[in-house]
C-alpha cells in the first residue's frame, strides 16, 4: 500500500485502486474526490463515475469504461469486473483476476438499499479488500426507513412554521438521495447549491424524475417564497426569500460527533455500518480479508475472533498473497 489506498503488483502488472500514489493501471471506484487519485496511465471506471467527476471538473484523458457486470481485459493476464457497491450512482467494487488469484476490492460500499441505490450484493473471491470507514461496533445505524421518516417529519414541521429546512450533505450521492426523498414524500421544490446542481444533472440522466432548482436563480427565489427545501454541502445561508433557514446535518458521523449550530442531526450514510461490513466479510469463503480506511484495525480484530485470516492494511502495508 502507498498513500491511502492499495496497490497490487503481479508479474509486471501494477494495479492501483482509487487514491493510491504512483503510476499504473488505476481503478476508480466512485466519484468522491478523496478517491480521485492522479490521472496516471490508464483509468478504469463506470461511465457514470466519469461523468460525475467531469461535472466536478476532474477530467481523465486516458479512460476506459467498465460497465457493471461486464468483464474486461485491460491488459494481458489481467481481467476486471466492476460490480455495484451501493455507495452512489456509478460506484463499483472491482473483482480482479490475475495469475490464478481473484481479489475483490469494495471501495466505499453500502449493503443496504436506499431510495436510489440497490445495496451491494455478496460476491466470491479468494481475497477481499474491504473498506472500514464505520468498522467499529459504535457505529450501528438506525433502519434507513426510520431515518427517512425523521428527515421528512423535521422538514414538514419546519415548513409548517414558515421556515426553510436546509440539509448539509455531501454534494455527490448524499444530496441526491435526500433530494429524491423530498421529491417523493413532500413534493415541495428542492433548491440546491451550485456544486450539488452540477452533479444532480448527471443523476437526472438516470433518474429522470428528480426535480431540483439551482439556488440563486430568479426561479429558485420565486418558488422559495411559498416554501422549499435547500440542500448544500456547506452551511452557507441564513435566510432564503426572506424566510429563516433552519439547518440539519446528515452524515453517519453524527452518532459520535455533533457540530454545533444545527437544529437536527440525521445519521444518514452512503456507507455500511459495522454490522453491514462485518456480515459482508464473514458471509463468504474468502481465504484472506484485508481491511482499509477508517476503523480497519478494529474490524480486522473482530473478524480474527471468528478465526478469519484478517489484517488491517494500515498495520501491515505489504502482504504477499
Amino acid at each position: 500500500m502507498e498513500g491511502a489506498a492499495p496497490i497490487l503488483e503481479s508479474r509486471g502488472a501494477r494495479i492501483l485502486f482509487d487514491s493510491a500514489e504512483g503510476e499504473g493501471l488505476r481503478c476508480l471506484s466512485h466519484a468522491h474526490m478523496d478517491h480521485a487519485g492522479s490521472p496516471g496511465a490508464l483509468n478504469i471506471m463506470t461511465g457514470e463515475t466519469q461523468r460525475i467527476f467531469a461535472s466536478r471538473k476532474r477530467y481523465y484523458r486516458k479512460y476506459l469504461q467498465s460497465p457493471l457486470g461486464v468483464k474486461i481485459t485491460p491488459q494481458e493476464g489481467v481481467s476486471l469486473t466492476a460490480l455495484n457497491s451501493g455507495h452512489m450512482l456509478g460506484s463499483s467494487m472491482f473483482k480482479l483476476e490475475a495469475d490464478g488469484l481473484s481479489i475483490l476490492y469494495t471501495g466505499d460500499m453500502n449493503v443496504y438499499d436506499s431510495i436510489l441505490q440497490r445495496g451491494a450484493e455478496q460476491h466470491e473471491a479468494e481475497v477481499l479488500i474491504i473498506e472500514s470507514t464505520y468498522g467499529s461496533p459504535i457505529y450501528r445505524f438506525p433502519n434507513r426507513e426510520e431515518i427517512y421518516y425523521q428527515i421528512i417529519k423535521w422538514a414538514a414541521r419546519t415548513l409548517a412554521a414558515g421556515e426553510i429546512p436546509a440539509l448539509k450533505a455531501y454534494s455527490a450521492g448524499k444530496a441526491q438521495e435526500i433530494m429524491a426523498l423530498i421529491n417523493e414524500a413532500l413534493r415541495v421544490p428542492v433548491l440546491v447549491a451550485p456544486e450539488v446542481y452540477e452533479v444532480s444533472k448527471v443523476y437526472k440522466s438516470t433518474y429522470r424524475w428528480l426535480d431540483f432548482l439551482r439556488v440563486g436563480t430568479r426561479e429558485g427565489e420565486e418558488v422559495a417564497k411559498n416554501g422549499a427545501v435547500y440542500i448544500s454541502p456547506q452551511r452557507d445561508i441564513l435566510k432564503l426569500a426572506e424566510r429563516r433557514v433552519r439547518w440539519a446535518l446528515a452524515t453517519g458521523w453524527v452518532l459520535t460527533r455533533r457540530q454545533e449550530g444545527y437544529d437536527a442531526y440525521f445519521p444518514l450514510s452512503a456507507h455500511s455500518d459495522f454490522q453491514g461490513l462485518f456480515s459482508y466479510a464473514k458471509n463468504s469463503n474468502y481465504k484472506t480479508i484485508l481491511t482499509i480506511y477508517g476503523f480497519s484495525s478494529t474490524l480486522a480484530k473482530h473478524l480474527r475472533r471468528l478465526g478469519i485470516n484478517a489484517y488491517s492494511l494500515e498495520e501491515k502495508t505489504q502482504i504477499k498473497l
